[in-house]
């Protein structure tokens, strides 16, 4: 990646242009015309973001079986209005400390894993991850390594990073999973130190290991990194979501551990395991919040083989 990018990279779809623009709507436009802003940009990208779009509608026609494209058409709107309300929320939260609503689904094991020395949070792009890992470190005093795919843009790296530090004050550390990187060493050794580390389990990267799975009936490919980490480990991997309720209020859904244990047989059918249990867990949850499910690529193998 250049370290001089082309100056009209700011204002591409993944540019850092609009992150810049979105914390100056914020500070300095009124109120009550912030929702008219919103609305406008999910406009603009639901038709020059074409293929996020087109992504998000093969992913519900498998979710929704029998749903027609035009109706996933107007689904796919709804879920980039989400999209943008939670990136606004969390940038809110971020520039001015807003106060927001949560209630918790799953309560006890949300306890278990702020207790846990070392444990893993597998999520997915679902509601606002970022803010939920903001406040639970605030919460409950720990610090959490968030592990993520790199930017497409530089500068919007840049801009993510700087945002996070200031809404978690310091307590997220993130990590970019880069192929080739020793990044499953230094987790590793995290864990071992009793430390929490999130990983995201619905997309896979170039060059990262992966794992086949099964939602709605259809073979997905997902990150095989968290499952072998807890086998490696012997740490327990708690599939934790955050989904949007309504202004400045969200719901955390944190599901039963997932313990990948030992077996006689070999490591990558204990893996298999770990991952057909979180492909429950993740299709449950993607069936009662498909409009909050930010898949902007192709999950499904029949599709991304198209």
């Amino acid at each position: 990646m250049s370290d001089s990018p082309h100056p009209l990279r700011r204002y591409a779809v993944h540019g850092v242009f609009w992150r810049e623009y979105l914390d100056f709507a914020l500070l300095d436009v009124p109120f009550f015309l912030q929702p008219v802003l919103l609305f406008l940009m999910t406009v603009f990208f639901f038709f020059f973001a074409a293929p996020a779009r087109r992504a998000i509608v093969r992913n519900l026609a498998v979710v929704l079986p029998g749903s027609s494209a035009i109706a996933n058409h107007f689904r796919a709107f709804r879920t980039l209005r989400n999209f943008a309300w939670t990136i606004t929320e969390t940038t809110n939260f971020k520039l001015t400390a807003a106060e927001f609503r949560y209630e918790i689904v799953g309560a006890e094991h949300l306890e278990q894993l702020a207790a846990a020395r070392g444990a893993i949070v597998v999520t997915a792009h679902m509601g606002s991850y970022d803010l939920g890992a903001a406040l639970f470190a605030r919460k409950f005093g720990r610090e959490i390594q968030m592990v993520r795919a790199p930017e497409p843009d530089q500068l919007s790296g840049r801009h993510f990073d700087a945002s996070l530090q200031q809404s978690g004050a310091g307590a997220i550390k993130v990590a970019y999973n880069t192929p080739g990187a020793l990044l499953s060493f230094d987790l590793l050794s995290s864990l071992r130190r009793g430390e929490i580390v999130s990983i995201q389990g619905d997309r896979v990267i170039p060059g990262v290991g992966t794992a086949e799975g099964e939602m709605f009936g259809h073979p997905v490919v997902v990150p095989a990194g968290p499952f072998t980490l807890g086998l490696v480990a012997q740490v327990p991997i708690y599939p934790l979501f955050i989904a949007r309720r309504g202004y400045r209020h969200y719901r955390v859904i944190v599901s039963e551990p997932i313990v990948v244990t030992r077996t006689q047989t070999s490591r990558e059918a204990d893996v298999a395991r770990g991952v057909a249990e979180w492909c429950r867990v993740l299709e449950h949850v993607v069936a009662q919040h498909w409009d909050q499910w930010f898949a902007f690529a192709p999950i499904f193998v029949t599709h991304a083989r198209q």
